[in-house]
């Protein structure tokens, strides 16, 4: 959340509190939510847009109900920052907005690591690969994204980014049970030429250059161009790469035009190029007890094992191997992908390319005084290519190819009926995508006979297996509307519905591989599959000005997101039986979530306190598990599959809460704080008792912000502490999979100063500040990936290795940014 005063940016983000006795106190105080936004653009804009005398710390607008409001009069929990906002912070990217706002979480995926990253929000989550889809929307100018693979989108030229937490089926629609995350790009302006260049460079390689333009081709035409090229070191030494490194191509083009007073036009196209060494991980534990040597495991370890031993080095140590483990920032530089020794060569050599492209058309019709007709137009490709090692001792290449392309339109029409009395809008949403999936595994093993037994220990050779492609095609439609009774001056009455209809067509086809056999005069097994879903979505609320600057409210909502598909061809089964069996199609997901809330101004405005409190309950989650095998041994050798299963139902409850407080007219400080817990109903469904992804129990940031005219400038200082607690990476809390990433603390600091008479200004900034060693998420491979996965005889004790993605060092570097 942003505070903007004066023309300034002041940033903001919410709670103070965290431990026993300041949890108290604020829940004492009915705790809740963030929020924030974007700056009125005058006075005058900001006097229309709320009753009553300008605040201290300005009026801050939102779109969160389709129209623009006063975050102070909105019943909704909202986050929004500025551009400036997300300098002040050292934010560069969705995943560290995560960082600075409560209960949203964005993490790497299990496994996969930030090639497939997992958006919760009060953790409601889901998602991954060509089929599965989020909790949380995800919308760039009004275009709906369905996926994210690979890097976490940069923020780049943004006009603001809103964070709608809490269900938003009604206004928002699919797939927003958690709530949704909104990108604004900044639009072209009529009135004056203006653009800026800004060079950014940091340890680690770090080498940024953003520009942008901003040209009037008329009285009512303009044109807003931006570039940028990011390049990232990485940070994580794996043989000759270095693990973590980035680089972004990034170009928007928004032609605005304005035939009329009443009618606009908006036309944009974005488009993205990211290339990367895939996730900064390393070993932090491996666990081969009682010993690798006379009791074989058999799987990767002994492969590895057997590769030591053929080119004359010693076997696996039982603890912490100091070639595997070495230290925080060193993974192991071992590759068997091209022959079976172990030292480090260029096959096994990881990368994730993305490519993202968008084109939108925005028109906006006023068709009187009172009555606007807007629609939202998009078109967008997504191409995403990767290779990740999931064991990382370089026996594995794990290759994925994700194809989305998506059309996306709205139709929305507002209007203010009886006078002003009502203020309604309504519409409908069209969204069609066709998703496509192709991926497969190679991998090297030893001789040593699969799974468990000591035998061998020689070169196996290079098997090709698990490849397999899937399609997926979407069609979903949506109609809805909304209205707000202003019943007395204080008193209002928001109602909403939304109707929405989904389909989809399914489509896995397994091609042979070294684990997969198809029917005798074929080369490949097919299955489809097609289903449609209908829901409707909800939402009663009521608010109340209690005074002129408190404003209480509760409401209540419901949001749903479609069934999926849950099914894996067999490996390893002969006959008929190798296409397998659909489990029946898993039911859509519904979030209905009870709120109630506070906005509060004090002093003058300069205090803003906004607390919520918050309860939901989540049934037929969709979840990948763990699901044990039934089928003999050399089917199924791990013991297990992973499949996408009803996960039964939870109830999520928490509080939120935002402050700012305006010291002097230079100084303030500002905080958010978040709180989650849950209540899994059936965990024996989920596969153990946490919630996975799993949310920080706590998190909370809080910032000082000092900006003064010195004399021959504007000095700024920003000084910014953020804490996530302890998470869970997987649903067992035991286990030889079982894993608790530590808590997380970060402090980013930056002082800037922009010369009285000069169109330059300049920044140092430091982000990690006093270079904690942490880890944004980990994964513990436990049983059938070492060992025969049972726990008990020549496997017991249950063997693991821990790996952890590595967040990133400190970060010191300089902004030169010129203005023309």
């Amino acid at each position: 959340m942003i505070w903007e005063t004066r023309g300034e940016v002041r940033p903001g983000s919410a709670g103070l509190a965290w431990r026993g006795v300041l949890l108290a106190g604020i829940a004492a105080c009915s705790l809740t939510v963030p929020a924030a936004a974007e700056e009125a653009e005058d006075s005058a804009a900001s006097s229309e847009a709320k009753d009553g005398p300008s605040r201290f710390g300005g009026d801050i607008v939102v779109t969160a109900e389709r129209r623009e409001t006063n975050l102070q009069d909105t019943p909704l929990s909202i986050v929004a920052v500025t551009e400036e906002t997300i300098e002040a912070k050292g934010i560069e990217d969705l995943a560290d907005l995560a960082t600075f706002t409560p209960n949203l979480n964005i993490t790497p995926g299990r496994g996969s690591g930030n090639s497939n990253p997992s958006f919760s929000i009060r953790g409601v989550s889901g998602g991954g690969g060509a089929t599965s889809e989020r909790g949380v929307g995800l919308y760039i100018d009004g275009i709906y994204v369905p996926r994210t693979n690979g890097t976490v989108l940069r923020v780049l030229d943004i006009d603001r980014v809103e964070v709608l937490r809490g269900p938003q089926g009604t206004l928002f629609g699919r797939n927003s049970t958690g709530g949704a995350i909104r990108i604004f790009t900044k639009q072209p302006e009529f009135d004056r030429t203006e653009g800026y260049l800004r060079v950014t460079a940091a340890n680690m390689d770090r080498a940024d250059v953003v520009g942008a333009l901003n040209v009037p081709l008329s009285e009512n035409a303009a044109l807003r161009v931006q570039g940028a090229y990011l390049k990232q070191g990485g940070w994580v030494q794996r043989g000759t790469q270095m693990m973590g490194e980035t680089e972004d191509y990034i170009g928007r083009a928004n032609l605005r035009v304005e035939p009329s007073d009443d009618f606009s036009i908006n036309l944009g196209f974005l488009y993205s190029d990211s290339d990367s060494t895939s996730s900064p991980q390393v070993f932090d534990e491996f666990d081969m007890r009682p010993g690798i040597e006379g009791v074989i495991q058999g799987n990767y370890a002994d492969w590895l094992n057997d590769a030591f031993k053929l080119d004359g080095q010693a076997p696996l140590a039982a603890y912490n191997d100091p070639r595997l483990v070495i230290d925080p920032f060193t993974a192991p530089d071992i590759c068997l992908l091209d022959d079976f020794d172990p030292d480090w060569d260029k096959a096994c050599e990881q990368y994730e390319r993305n490519k993202y492209w968008q084109a939108d058309l925005r028109l906006n019709y006023d068709l009187s005084d009172t009555v606007t007709l807007s629609s939202t137009t998009g078109y967008s490709k997504l191409r995403h290519n990767s290779t990740t090692d999931w064991q990382m001792i370089g026996t594995e290449e794990r290759y994925s190819e994700i194809h989305s392309d998506t059309f996306y339109q709205e139709l929305q029409l507002n209007a203010e009926l009886f006078g002003g009395a009502v203020d309604f809008v309504t519409g409908v949403t069209y969204f069609h995508e066709k998703s496509y999936n192709d991926g497969y595994v190679n991998t090297r093993i030893g001789t040593s006979v699969f799974p468990a037994t000591p035998a061998g220990n020689g070169d196996g050779g290079l098997k090709h297996r698990d490849d397999a492609v899937t399609t997926q095609k979407s069609n979903s439609f949506g109609l809805f509307g909304s209205a707000t009774w202003h019943i007395t001056d204080r008193l209002n009455f928001t109602g909403g519905l939304r109707y929405a209809y989904d389909k989809k067509d399914y489509a896995q086809t397994e091609y042979a591989s070294n684990n997969f056999t198809p029917a005798p005069g074929t080369t490949s097994t097919t299955v489809t599959s097609d289903h449609d879903w209908n829901q409707i979505d909800w939402r009663a609320t009521l608010d109340y000005k209690l005074t002129d600057d408190w404003m209480w409210y509760a409401t209540a909502s419901k949001a749903y997101k479609a069934g999926q598909f849950s099914y894996t061809i067999r490996d390893n089964v002969p006959g008929p039986d190798q296409s397998g069996d659909f489990i029946p199609v898993l039911a859509p997901e519904k979030v209905v979530n009870f709120e109630s809330g506070m906005r509060i101004e004090a002093f003058d405005g300069r205090l803003r306190l906004n607390p919520t409190a918050f309860y939901m309950q989540w049934t037929n989650r969709q979840a990948a598990r763990q699901v044990t095998c039934t089928v003999d041994p050399q089917t199924c050798p791990l013991g297990f599959i992973i499949q996408v299963s009803n996960t039964g139902d939870v109830d999520i409850f928490g509080v939120e809460l935002d402050a700012n407080l305006f010291i002097t007219d230079s100084f303030s400080i500002d905080g958010s704080f978040g709180y989650s817990g849950y209540d899994l109903k059936d965990p024996a469904a989920n596969g153990g008792p946490n919630l996975f992804p799993g949310p920080p129990e706590f998190n909370f940031n809080i910032g000082a912000n000092y900006r003064k005219d010195i004399g021959p400038g504007e000095l700024s200082v920003n000084l910014n502490y953020a804490y996530t607690s302890a998470q869970p990476t997987h649903p067992s809390a035991t286990g030889d999979s079982a894993y608790l990433l530590p808590a997380i603390e970060l402090v980013n600091a930056r002082i800037g100063f922009k010369p009285e008479n000069a169109p330059i200004s300049i920044s140092v900034f430091a982000n990690n500040l006093f270079d904690k060693t942490y880890a944004t998420y980990g994964t513990r491979f436990g049983g059938g990936y070492w060992d025969s996965g049972s726990g008990a005889g020549l496997a017991a004790p249950q063997r693991s290795a821990l790996s952890l993605v590595r967040g990133k060092p400190r970060e010191i570097g300089v902004t030169l940014q010129y203005d023309f």
